[in-house]
Parts: structure tokens; C-alpha cells; sequence
């Protein structure tokens, strides 16, 4: 009996042997048309969007009987492998990893007939690969499995379209003249894959001193801009922090890297 071996690229590769499907007649006349697959997959589809609700993943199951089929089953595994993992996992969502049967339980038992099942799956994490897993299942009678094969569908890349504003660097500098007084100046960068804005600058002096902003009204994918702020001596025991898009005004991909607090001069320093 032949063998099919069906693989994930990549580290940690997942393997999977099917034996093949013995088809009446396959092996018939020359110049024959072959006949059509017992199982196979189509329409397959990946859905890039900047809201993760509107990502997605889809494809179709396509069955038809063999001899003495009863009942068709399918089962849908969408499997998922984060940026930089050498493995996947199978997502536990909704009818993800359950058999499934046609609303019409005759459907399989013509020679004919065929079953189209579409699946889709929404909200997928960025950036990701995500990768169908489909099981197929001929019952026959007495539920006696006669048949079954695994396909596995295309790979649909995911990246993370949103913007990710980010606070690279917080640094302060004297005021000539003004002893009273430092200068804070961040260096604030969009890591993302488009552009953001209009968006906030928050400084919150330390001491008590009244907080300020400024508005920036776009920052381009991968691009940087300079800010600086004038506020009273940096306090160690009290330091200023800096906020880009206090208000949330941005879709931000990650809001952990938005915020920096100043490390203020030793004394006597620069």
C-alpha cells in the first residue's frame, strides 16, 4: 500500500503518514480520465486586516464516496505556530478539532454525491502562521470506519499591521543659566507596519510641576521624531516620565514600550 507523507517546513517539522485511498477503477484503461479525488481541499483563503476581529483563515473540504460509504465525517484542525516558534499548536476554538457530518445523513451513499464544508476562523493573533489540518472519514455500515485521509491546506502567514508607537530613548540635559531647570528630549519611533496619528505627548514633570503636551499629527511606519520638554531638575526620588498617545487615540499593537522615565544625572554631573 502506498504511503503519503505530509509535512509542516520548518524545526520541529509535524509529520503525518496517510495510507492512500484504494479507488475503484482508478487503474483503469489507458487514457481514461482519472477519477475525481476523495477528499480534497479548496478555496483557500487568508484575510490580512489592521483589527485582528477581521483576520482570518478559510478553506473548503470537498468529499466524495467510496464503495459501501454510509457516512461522511471531517474534521477541521487549524494549527498555529507564533513568530519564532519552531513548533505549531492546535487552536481549541468553537467546532475546531470535532468531527462534523452532513445535515442530510444519506449524503456519501450515491456514487455521485458530494459534500463541500467551508471553514473559517476569525481573530488570529499577529504575526502567526496558521495552517488547516482537515480530516476525512468514510463510515460504512454498522459505523465501521472504512476509509480516512489527512489534508493539509496552504500556510497563512499573519503579520501585525498595526501601528506600535514606542519611546526609545529618554535623556536629560542641563539649562544653561538656569540651574533650576533640565531639558528632557525622547526619542519617540513607530516599529509598526503603518502609519499613526494624530496622536499625544504626555510629560509629567516630577515634584508636582503641571504636566504638558504636545500634539503630533502623523508618524509613519518605521519613522522617528524628536521631542523635548523644559521642566524643573530631574528628581531621582521623583523623576518625569513621558507618554506617547496618552489618550489612546492610537490602535497600538503593544502599549508596554509607550512610556519612559527619566534617569536623572548623578549630582554634580552633566
Amino acid at each position: 500500500m502506498r504511503f503519503l507523507r505530509l509535512c509542516i517546513g520548518g524545526a520541529g517539522a509535524l509529520a503525518v503518514a496517510v495510507a492512500a485511498l484504494a479507488v475503484p477503477g482508478a487503474a483503469g484503461a489507458a487514457g481514461a480520465p482519472s477519477p475525481p479525488p476523495r477528499a480534497q481541499l479548496a478555496q483557500f483563503s487568508c484575510g490580512h486586516a489592521l483589527d485582528p476581529a477581521n483576520r482570518s483563515v478559510s478553506v473548503e473540504a470537498v468529499m466524495r464516496p467510496l464503495v459501501a460509504t454510509r457516512r461522511f465525517s471531517v474534521k477541521f484542525e487549524l494549527l498555529q505556530r507564533a513568530s519564532g516558534a519552531a513548533t505549531s499548536t492546535a487552536l481549541r476554538a468553537g467546532d475546531l478539532g470535532l468531527w462534523l457530518a452532513p445535515a442530510t445523513p444519506t449524503l456519501g451513499q450515491l456514487p455521485e454525491d458530494v459534500w463541500r464544508l467551508n471553514k473559517t476562523v476569525l481573530n488570529l493573533v499577529a504575526p502567526a502562521a496558521y495552517q488547516f489540518r482537515v480530516t476525512f472519514r468514510w463510515t460504512g455500515a454498522s459505523g465501521r470506519v472504512i476509509g480516512s485521509a489527512v489534508r493539509f491546506s496552504r500556510v497563512c502567514h499573519q503579520q501585525e499591521l498595526r501601528p506600535d508607537l514606542a519611546v526609545k530613548s529618554l535623556t536629560v540635559s542641563s539649562v544653561a543659566g538656569n540651574p533650576n531647570q533640565d531639558v528632557y528630549t525622547a526619542l519617540i519611533t513607530n516599529r509598526g507596519l503603518t502609519g499613526a496619528g494624530p496622536f499625544e505627548v504626555l510629560f509629567v514633570p516630577g515634584g508636582g510641576a503641571v504636566a504638558a503636551t504636545l500634539s503630533i499629527p502623523s508618524l509613519g511606519a518605521g519613522r522617528s521624531r524628536t521631542v523635548s520638554f523644559t521642566g524643573p531638575v530631574c528628581d531621582p526620588t521623583d523623576p518625569p516620565t513621558l507618554t506617547a498617545d496618552a489618550a489612546h487615540e492610537v490602535d497600538d499593537y503593544t502599549r508596554s514600550n509607550n512610556s519612559a522615565t527619566a534617569v536623572c544625572p548623578a549630582a554634580g554631573g552633566s
